[in-house]
């Protein structure tokens, strides 16, 4: 299945006629596009550092939350959807989705021990970014609210420093994600 942006994936922002896909790639978008808006890094310095930190959620994080939450995704799908998700994921994971979602407790854990870095940064600093949140806070939280919105499964604990960094981004901006549609 392919978008009018040619691709399958999202996010897809299309702006004055330029399609652009990426959440990396949105932001730099935006960046370049709007300079006399806030900076999404927060200065041009804390760009590089943010891809990192983008990049292991792409490449960490998403994989595990996926293992995690596969089967109640394809249970909210619309049926029309079903086959096509269904084949897709089966082919990234190679393995069913029953397979790759298989042993749930055991995919919960090991997506926990992979916050280990975030949790010794949160220990430092009240966001990834420092003071205050950008980019690296929100492509790792984006990923967070993808589960809240799509499964019922509690990725993190009370006493984890994550889930109270996570409670701090889902205050900002007056609550916004807070009030998103839950599973």
């Amino acid at each position: 299945m392919r978008s009018p942006s040619g691709q399958g994936l999202v996010p897809v922002l299309v702006h004055d006629g330029e399609t652009v896909s990426d959440s990396w790639r949105i932001a730099l978008h935006l960046e370049q596009r709007f300079p006399d808006r806030p900076s999404l890094f927060g200065s041009v310095e804390a760009v590089a550092p943010a891809r990192f930190v983008n990049d292991w959620a792409d490449m960490t994080l998403s994989p595990a939350i996926a293992r995690i939450i596969l089967l109640d995704i394809h249970g909210r799908l619309h049926d029309c959807d079903r086959d096509y998700f269904r084949s897709s994921r089966e082919t990234r994971f190679g393995r069913t989705l029953e397979e790759a979602a298989a042993d749930r407790p055991a995919h919960l854990a090991a997506f926990r021990q992979a916050l280990a870095p975030l949790r010794r940064t949160l220990a430092n600093v009240p966001f990834i970014a420092g003071p205050a949140p950008a980019y690296a806070d929100y492509c790792v939280f984006g990923m967070l609210m993808w589960a809240r919105c799509t499964s019922t499964v509690e990725l993190l604990q009370p006493d984890d420093p994550v889930f109270a960094w996570r409670d701090r981004l889902l205050d900002a901006f007056d609550g916004m994600a807070r009030v998103a549609p839950r599973a």
